[in-house]
């Protein structure tokens, strides 16, 4: 398609899960997507099913692999290139696994999907979000995870290429602690900007995550997904109402779960900490 400008809102991992609910969520009110994702055969047939219920609607594809920094950044290239300015972003892409995987740069797969990613993505289109201090803020959302809270202490030595991996409440817990911590750490320098940033859990979800089987998930806790866990959908719209600038009293930095303001996790909240980690985040991405 030949784009026109646009007020775009960006969401990465969106062929499955939660991610699919908020293209659709958002799709059904006319926003214009930019879809980033992994599997370039996946994003067409999405285009394809969004556009057949709104042939009008403005839909970018931008294919990248999230354990790569070089692709990101192409894909970062192509975001900014569009016409128009971008409203939101929704770092939704993540990986649960306990294997220990590499990057094509070395790093841990989930540090690298769940972390560095969302802070590349978010930084590299920071410009393409700023808006004068008049106008409505734009919006960043990390993803968090109730597993956060099973995390006394943010090792930082550790988080981008652990000696062992473990599952839920282990690397993939440190890696959500950390983007936890990403919302306080950038609220300054993305507000210069106009732009709000906010973590946000989105709550015990039935997705292809949860519910295949992975064996990063405890077994009582397989057991207790259909019991327990919600449809994609009800929190997909959750994570929609977070991202309304207005809400919570337009405040950013924070850290919600359930359409409410909850206090940060004490490791997440460290000021030291989140300096820490912005530094390994930097290192990270000059290699």
């Amino acid at each position: 398609m030949t784009a026109t400008d646009a007020n775009w809102i960006v969401i990465t991992g969106s062929t499955g899960g939660i991610g699919s609910e908020i293209a659709n969520q958002l799709a059904s009110h006319g926003k214009s997507l930019i879809l980033v994702n992994q599997s370039e055969s996946k994003s067409q047939t999405q285009r394809s099913q969004l556009l057949s219920d709104n042939p009008s609607l403005k839909i970018e594809l931008v294919i990248a692999d999230f354990m790569d920094t070089t692709q990101i950044a192409t894909a970062i290239e192509k975001i900014n290139e569009l016409p128009g300015r971008v409203d939101a972003l929704y770092n939704n892409s993540g990986v649960l696994t306990a294997q220990k995987i590499l990057s094509a740069q070395g790093f841990e797969s989930q540090f690298a999907v769940n972390l560095l990613a969302p802070y590349q993505l978010t930084i590299g289109i920071r410009e393409k979000m700023a808006r004068p201090a008049g106008d409505t803020p734009a919006m960043v959302l990390t993803f968090s995870s109730s597993a956060v809270n099973s995390q006394k202490v943010l090792n930082l030595e550790e988080l981008a290429n652990p000696k062992k991996v473990g599952g839920i409440m282990s690397t993939y817990a440190q890696t959500k602690l950390a983007v936890t911590a990403l919302a306080p750490a950038l609220s300054a320098t993305l507000t210069a900007n106009n732009i709000l940033i906010r973590a946000v859990d989105p709550g015990a979800t039935k997705t292809g995550m949860t519910t295949s089987g992975n064996s990063a998930m405890p077994k009582p806790l397989q057991w207790l997904v259909p019991l327990l866990f919600s449809a994609a959908d009800k929190q997909a719209a959750k994570l929609i109402d977070s991202a309304n600038p207005s809400a919570f009293e337009g405040r950013s930095g924070i850290y919600v779960a359930n359409r409410k303001e909850r206090k940060l996790p004490k490791p997440a909240a460290d000021k030291n900490t989140q300096k820490h980690l912005i530094a390994l985040l930097e290192r990270a991405l000059k290699g």
